[in-house]
């Protein structure tokens, strides 16, 4: 038997209760091996951009489409991962009732029904198919949002929305507004009422534990870990880079169950073994130097053909010449959570498609994927 140490905490948020257990996972006995791929986009011609990878790309509800932006061109581009071939092109106005502002997109969401939102500066703008304008969300304008929210202006990332277009799921902190108090959770919000519900998440806020601050001449540089969110079914999964373990808030029981693991690969947490707060530049290029020299955990995956989720976190080792070389460490979960594999490899996921994890690879600046199929044999 495989067994792996854990920590479940779990807090029934209504009833104000809470239960600690900790015990050894013991999970059947399987073989885990795999399949590789590589495969490669026929561009048609068509120029995409992938100077950041595929930072801030999303597909479509079915995972037959692969949408990203094209920063230099203003448009979006869409990928039939089916055929494996350029598809079409919607060219986005920067400026005007439909512009989607002069810095561009970050997250991109699409519904069913092919409506498109897009995360722009401060807020998010939702566009029908043919590109109008339909729906703006001002986090720090709206007056409707910012009478709910205690301590004025947050800031929102890791934006979702749900596949009917109707509710806005997200990353609330102000750990990075000045003068203000550190607040950090899930946010919830109906699209068409505006009414947000906030769940108080403790690993977010932890997460001041590991910033790197640079404060000179009156300002100020934070250096941070992510944050990552997945929705599945009526399940938020919430995990971070700096630390070994994933909150679940279900919406329907209105409670949150938080999972902490330590394996002989992976740690706790990262040892944090850097000053957290410097004067200098020099000082702040050489703290992170340090930073990125300790393990980084990854986003969180769910394979809906086997009820599995799949990480990618990496250890880093420090070679003679001075350079830090990754190397990745593949965690699967069963849908309970129970930490049931993990091996170090060459592992990476962009994100997960009929049961396999693509992995993206620029090849002459030409977009090319490969395909890691799992396979599990068991006893």
């Amino acid at each position: 038997m495989n067994k792996y140490s854990f920590l479940v905490l779990a807090l029934a948020l209504g009833a104000c209760s809470s239960e600690k257990k900790s015990d050894a996972i013991e999970v059947k006995n399987f073989t885990f091996s795999y399949e590789l791929d590589t495969v490669h986009i026929d561009s048609k011609g068509v120029l995409f951009f992938l100077n950041n990878g595929l930072m801030g790309t999303s597909l479509s509800p079915d995972s037959n489409k692969l949408y990203l932006f094209n920063r230099p061109f203003s448009r979006l581009d869409i990928v039939d991962l089916e055929k494996l071939e350029y598809s079409d092109s919607l060219a986005l106005e920067p400026e005007g009732p439909n512009g989607i502002g002069q810095m561009g997109i970050g997250d991109i969401n699409v519904t069913e029904s092919g409506d498109y939102y897009f995360t722009v500066y401060r807020e998010i703008k939702g566009f029908d198919p043919s590109g109008n304008l339909i729906r703006e969300i001002k986090w720090t304008t709206d007056e409707e949002i910012l009478s709910q929210l205690k301590n004025g202006v947050l800031e929102f990332r890791n934006d979702r929305i749900s596949p009917d277009g109707s509710t806005y799921y997200g990353i609330y902190t102000a750990s990075n507004i000045p003068e203000k108090p550190q607040q950090d959770g899930l946010a919830i919000m109906d699209l068409n009422t505006k009414k947000l519900t906030m769940v108080d998440l403790p690993t977010l806020k932890k997460l001041t534990e590991f910033k790197l601050l640079l404060e000179q001449n009156g300002g100020t540089i934070i250096a941070g870990d992510q944050s990552y969110l997945i929705v599945n079914g009526s399940k938020f999964l919430i995990s971070n880079g700096a630390m070994n373990g994933i909150s679940v808030y279900d919406l329907e029981l209105d409670s949150l169950r938080e999972y902490f693991y330590e394996t002989e690969l992976l740690p706790a947490e990262k040892p944090g073994n850097y000053p957290r707060k410097v004067g200098t530049m020099e000082e702040f290029n050489s703290a992170m130097g340090e930073k990125n020299k300790e393990p980084m955990y990854g986003e969180i995956h769910f394979d809906p053909t086997t009820g599995y989720y799949y990480r990618v976190s990496f250890l880093k080792e420090v070679k003679p010449d001075g350079k830090v070389e990754k190397k990745g460490v593949l965690t699967i979960f069963d849908q309970d959570l129970n930490l049931i594999h993990e091996e170090m490899g060459d592992f990476g996921i962009s994100f997960m498609r009929n049961g396999s994890f693509y992995r993206f690879i620029n090849i002459d600046d030409e977009m090319a994927f490969e395909i890691l199929t799992p396979k599990y044999d068991y006893e």
